[in-house]
């Protein structure tokens, strides 16, 4: 019966993952990922902390506009 309950959280915890993934596959996810992605290298290359953040986000919404592709 143990063995049976961990395997029931395993498979939750399967499930849980398989969410998040779907979360950062989709454009949303994608363009939060760059943002925290590119703000470290900004910071590196001599940005202080308000104009890294300030171009981290652009880019971010920048990928995130071109991946939904808006109809104007």
């Amino acid at each position: 019966m143990t063995l049976l309950n961990r395997f029931l959280q395993l498979l939750k915890w399967l499930e849980s993952g398989q969410e998040a993934v779907a979360f950062l596959t989709d454009s949303l996810g994608l363009s939060a990922m760059l943002a925290i992605c590119l703000y470290g290298p900004i910071q590196v290359l001599g940005c202080d902390m308000p104009s890294a953040i300030a171009l981290s986000c652009t880019a971010a919404l920048t990928l995130f506009c071109l991946l939904e592709n808006p109809d104007f």
